[in-house]
């Protein structure tokens, strides 16, 4: 559990309940939260919360010119996820008809998606607009395989677990707690972070 714990933090892996949940549950033991810690700590890592405590993944303690670029790189990746992650969230309520965004833990079940969508032209319209963001152009011209492409996007990009492959159920996952804790401080500096002094106070914040 130690050794395939830190591979996965230090590749960039968030930990929780749904991607992995005999993991979290074991970084919750005080005792393996400090080992884990400790000897990420010999590689200039930490272990971080997010903003909810749903998720758990490993942040930079010191930034030098090598923590810099993968901080660099991260942003870019956040930047590329940003507006469809958004429009995915907006267009989810608008699907399950409800006033709350999604939390890490919720259920998406992909025949209710595909049907509620079939069913209505202007969430039709708004699922084949995704062909205008990287990564999410079908080569199925239907609802059904733009649907497929945008929740498998979503899958890669870590924000969705396939839960039940029978019946296509997904599960959110803790990276969204992540995902509402960057969009908050962006919110809150109006701008991606992508200088270096900017990079720095990201990386307190974040990181």
């Amino acid at each position: 559990m130690f050794e395939s714990l830190v591979k996965r933090l230090l590749q960039g892996e968030f930990i929780c309940e749904i991607t992995d949940e005999a993991g979290f549950q074991y970084l919750q033991n005080p005792e393996n939260f400090f080992q884990v810690e400790d000897y990420l700590q010999r590689l200039n890592y930490r272990l971080a919360h997010t903003q909810n405590k749903l998720s758990v993944y490993a942040a930079y303690i010191e930034i030098d010119n090598v923590a810099r670029q993968d901080i660099r790189k991260v942003f870019q990746q956040f930047r590329l996820e940003l507006h469809p992650v958004v429009e995915w969230l907006d267009m989810m309520m608008a699907c399950l008809k409800q006033d709350a965004v999604l939390s890490p833990g919720d259920t998406l079940a992909f025949s209710s998606l595909l049907q509620v969508i079939e069913n209505n032209q202007a969430l039709a319209d708004r699922l084949q607009a995704f062909a205008k963001f990287k990564d999410f152009t079908s080569n199925e011209d239907s609802v059904k395989g733009r649907l497929e492409k945008l929740l498998s996007t979503l899958q890669k990009w870590g924000y969705l677990q396939l839960a039940n492959r029978d019946t296509l159920i997904y599960q959110v996952t803790g990276k969204l707690d992540y995902f509402y804790q960057s969009l908050q401080f962006i919110q809150e500096h109006e701008e991606i972070p992508v200088e270096q002094d900017e990079e720095e106070s990201a990386q307190e914040t974040l990181f």
